[in-house]
């Protein structure tokens, strides 16, 4: 069925144009996010999912400025339980997991075009302290796929994988490796000749404290992303707030902020309407992956993400969206209703 609909968007999306679309949907709003965008290779990525290029990069943004008008947070926290809020042609620009790359590469395009955006971190891993665990996981892949494996490396991979009840046949079956299995390329790494340590030191992956701070001067918006990025539908409801506040408290502390933005590491799928009746007091609003879709709880946006394999141009992933949630609307599911 989901293949089936995924063939008919993109057969006739050629046919309807983004002002139809939006007229017929209703949604003037729309949230692209994006991780890095770089012209580098970067070994902790390449394997996890499409690094944008800078001249693809400006060619979104010019899609999105042609068509839309630039919001910043501002406009969706003063506007987040208004019927207005959808009403308004315009886009909400923003990037996760606080990674270098917004510093070096997308503020000097966003100050060029004058376009405001908001950046989300994760606490634990400001100033390369700590490294989130799929990032670890492409850098084992890059290691196996550039050099040929011992006997006695092989025989480690293999008994290790089997200990988490996972199967290691090649490289890419490091993929394999989940939240709740995470451990796992650390004990992969030393066999590897693998030193994480060393790799945040050198490569300087994640954002610095100066860094967020010059950023958060030249006007960007900052957020939590949480602590750690663990999947949150794995976790109790206090260890999903406590996540949640310590990163928000920790950004409020030692950058003096007044908003308080939140946005769901991986995904916000089943987070209960619970989660949210206890964070409202602390949080101005919050974010999730959904994709063009709507919230029962009206302080939670649901984002588009950029980075898709395949795809060639922003306009192709707006269009794609429209179409698949006019769909939804027909089948009332174009709504995540909070438990």
């Amino acid at each position: 069925m989901k293949t089936a609909i995924k063939k008919l968007v993109s057969t006739t999306q050629k046919s309807f144009d983004l002002d139809f679309l939006i007229r017929l949907s209703g949604q003037h709003l729309i949230l692209p996010f994006y991780h890095a965008v770089s012209d580098e290779d970067l070994i902790h990525l390449k394997h996890l999912y499409p690094v944008i290029s800078t001249s693809r990069f400006e060619k979104d943004l010019d899609f999105l400025q042609q068509n839309y008008n630039a919001v910043s947070h501002n406009y969706l926290i003063d506007n987040k339980f208004s019927a207005s809020l959808r009403s308004k042609r315009a886009f909400f620009l923003s990037f996760d997991d606080g990674l270098r790359q917004f510093y070096d590469v997308v503020a000097p395009i966003l100050l060029r075009k004058g376009i405001p955006a908001t950046f989300f971190v994760n606490t634990g891993f400001i100033d390369n302290k700590d490294m989130f665990y799929r990032l670890k996981i492409s850098i084992l892949i890059e290691k196996v796929l550039k050099t040929e494996l011992t006997p006695g490396q092989l025989s480690y991979i293999v008994e290790y994988f089997r200990k988490y009840n996972l199967e290691y046949k090649q490289a890419s079956d490091f993929l394999l490796i989940t939240y709740n299995s995470k451990e796992l390329a650390d004990l992969i790494a030393p066999v590897l000749d693998i030193d994480f340590k060393d790799y945040l030191a050198k490569h300087q992956p994640y954002l610095s404290t100066e860094q967020i701070k010059k950023l958060v001067d030249q006007g960007f918006s900052l957020g939590a992303h949480s602590v750690s990025h663990p999947y949150f539908p794995a976790l109790s409801l206090s260890e999903q707030i406590d996540e949640t506040l310590s990163s928000i408290r920790f950004l409020t502390d030692n950058f003096n902020l007044k908003e308080r933005l939140f946005s769901f590491p991986y995904t916000d799928f089943e987070v209960s309407k619970s989660f949210f009746d206890a964070i409202k007091n602390d949080v101005d609003i919050t974010f999730g992956t959904a994709n063009l879709k709507l919230d029962s709880v009206k302080s939670n946006l649901q984002r588009i993400p950029m980075e898709i394999k395949g795809s060639a141009s922003a306009a192709s992933i707006i269009k794609n969206e429209y179409l698949f949630f006019i769909l939804k609307m027909f089948i009332s599911k174009h709504v995540i209703i909070r438990k």
